[in-house]
């Protein structure tokens, strides 16, 4: 990708991107038994009446429905998939330090994507509706995201923020308030969320919604044995830098507002997810914009000290990810991905 951006010629420049986008397609296309949900999606995928609950994800179904009904082999819908989340995620690329984004974007979401195949693909649909949102296409912003959403529905929320996002508010509010009330939020909840995680209960409770009081309370909220130390602190540390660095963002372009809102619901869902499992996914639901931030910030030209930081704190950051690689069982799930075989070798 960073060959490709340098090219000299269009035949060059697209040749060479030809090769990033193989180099992460084709494995993920051709793998078998590769992530945990892989069965589980298999078993959709041969199963009609297991497919019928996906009609509320009508992407999801569609695609699953169209190779059942050529009764194409399964493994199709699982190159497809694959083809998704790599063709709309370099479609989202800007022109400028589009190898760095490549980078971020693949080296957290890769693994990812061989297990949660549907939300793999609304993320890559998300990262190009951020995209369309800072450059204040706010039509196509919606219509992306709704497109993310018929793959997984957790994409509507990205859609309600983008609204939040536009409602008009004091520059200084933007600049130096929200993010200080949201460093400060995020700091408390680290903690003390054990006591956080009480009130919140009570409150929940007291208004009626016992099932979300559950999550607080009940068998969602159990200490974990992986992702709750240095790893979970470094997504949390280069959250809260990125946060700092909202003014200099904003006075580049005003947009960049949802920026702060989504990094800091990802720090949030990362604290919260270090006692109580089923905030992980929600994490993940935010994951999609901390490549774009990561990038952004990277790009200020402010200071030395600024580049060193966020490549520091990038680095730790991309560990905590690139870890899962390794396919270690941990006490939450199998990862599944280790070791590595292709559909050629199924037996």
């Amino acid at each position: 990708m960073w060959l490709s951006e340098r090219g000299r010629m269009r035949f060059d420049r697209w040749f060479l991107l030809g090769i990033a986008f193989l180099l992460v397609f084709v494995p993920a296309a051709i793998r078998y038994d590769v992530g945990t949900d892989y069965m589980s999606y298999l078993a959709i995928y041969q199963d009609s009446w297991r497919l019928e609950s996906y009609k509320k994800e009508p992407g999801f179904y569609f695609i699953n429905w169209f190779y059942q009904s050529i009764n194409a082999h399964f493994q199709w819908m699982f190159a497809t998939f694959a083809f998704i989340f790599t063709a709309v995620a370099f479609k989202a690329y800007p022109k400028k330090n589009a190898w760095l984004l490549h980078f971020l974007f693949f080296s957290m979401l890769w693994f990812f994507s061989l297990t949660g195949i549907r939300q793999a693909a609304s993320l890559a649909f998300c990262l190009l509706a951020l995209f369309k949102f800072f450059e204040k296409q706010y039509f196509w912003f919606a219509i992306t995201v709704v497109v993310a959403s018929t793959f997984h529905q957790s994409a509507i929320v990205i859609g309600i923020l983008g609204g939040l996002a536009m409602i008009p508010l004091p520059d200084n509010f933007k600049k130096r308030t929200a993010p200080l009330i949201f460093i400060v939020v995020i700091a408390i909840s680290y903690f003390v969320l054990g006591v956080m995680a009480v009130y919140i209960e009570k409150i929940l409770v007291l208004i009626g919604l016992h099932k979300y009081a559950s999550y607080f309370g009940g068998k969602f909220y159990i200490a974990r044995t992986d992702g709750t130390g240095v790893m979970a602190l470094t997504k949390v540390l280069i959250s809260v830098y990125i946060l700092t660095r909202t003014k200099a963002l904003l006075e580049i372009n005003d947009r960049y507002w949802i920026l702060a809102i989504l990094v800091f619901l990802y720090a949030i869902s990362v604290v919260f997810a270090m006692n109580i499992v089923i905030f992980g996914r929600m994490a993940i639901t935010f994951v999609f914009v901390m490549p774009i931030a990561i990038m952004l910030v990277f790009s200020l030209k402010v200071s030395k000290l600024n580049t060193l930081i966020i490549l520091f704190l990038m680095a730790f950051y991309l560990i905590a990810f690139t870890k899962d690689g390794f396919g270690i069982e941990n006490s939450v799930h199998n990862p599944k991905l280790n070791p590595y075989q292709t559909i050629f070798e199924k037996r």
